[in-house]
């Protein structure tokens, strides 16, 4: 195995392709380079051919071969996956796993060696390079081996470094995040529909509004609120309609799904692990 022959993909559905897409097309890696495996035969031959990429005979083979494993499969199927390769991995090999709720003392239970772990909670926007994700790692990862993780990830949006404590966090805020802005676009364009505007339209003014403003916070640095009251004069109709949203207790219902998410993902990672 050579030092820069060393990406393999367990796991090429709508994520494992997505982050492979990108990695190629941001040519952070030469195809010839990278190793794909995933148990559904029809859709590993057609990933190989779509992006001509190598792919491996099973999970052991593409293990064996790859300085990097980076597994993108779901969590109820990641210990058969961990059964397989554990006791072929050695220590100067990396494993990124983006399942979620599977903590670095899972995998240590099928992995028992000073071998680096990295864990990466990532969201759907990075379909469309707009992802969230947020990293952490254990003592045994290199300072290269976390530049290459943070790499494949800065190619489908921001990436940020946590202590694994926050990971749970992190799912109930951005992993889970997407569902509850898709919630207030369709609301918002209810609101536009019934006020009378065609809703195809309805539907583009109140996404291009959520993208408007979620790029005004980033690219400006500004705290939301101080945003927020530049939009609403006084006796305006912004200020109006925050007073409505108040009311609903829009604010605290975002901030108690923030909990329950988060809390939910703690309990499958507990459940996963007994």
């Amino acid at each position: 195995m050579t030092e820069i022959g060393k990406l393999g993909i367990i796991g090429i559905g709508k994520i494992g392709s997505m982050l492979l897409k990108r990695i190629i097309n941001s040519k952070l890696i030469e195809k010839k380079d990278i190793l794909i495996y995933d148990i559904n035969d029809n859709l590993l031959n057609e990933r190989s051919m779509e992006f001509n990429i190598e792919c491996a005979n099973n999970n052991l083979e593409l293990a064996k071969k790859s300085k990097y494993i980076l597994i993108a499969v779901i969590p109820q199927v990641i210990d058969k996956v961990l059964e397989e390769i554990g006791p072929i991995i050695s220590e100067n090999q990396t494993i990124i796993s983006i399942a979620a709720g599977i903590s670095f003392n899972h995998i240590n239970k099928f992995i028992d060696k000073k071998v680096g772990l990295i864990r990466i909670m990532t969201n759907t926007p990075a379909l469309i390079g707009l992802g969230a994700s947020a990293i952490s790692h254990n003592e045994n990862v290199s300072e290269s081996a976390l530049e290459f993780a943070k790499n494949i990830f800065k190619a489908v949006g921001i990436i940020v470094e946590l202590e694994e404590k926050h990971i749970d966090a992190v799912t109930g805020l951005s992993g889970s995040g997407p569902a509850y802005i898709f919630i207030i676009i369709e609301a918002l364009a209810d609101g536009g529909v019934k006020m009378g505007l065609p809703r195809d339209i309805s539907i583009k003014l109140a996404a291009q509004t959520v993208l408007g403003a979620a790029k005004l916070v980033l690219e400006t640095g500004k705290h939301p609120g101080e945003l927020k009251d530049m939009v609403a004069t006084p006796g305006g109709t912004t200020i109006t309609a925050i007073h409505e949203i108040e009311k609903a207790k829009l604010r605290s219902t975002l901030i108690r799904a923030v909990e329950a998410a988060t809390l939910k993902s703690k309990s499958m990672n507990e459940i996963i692990s007994k």
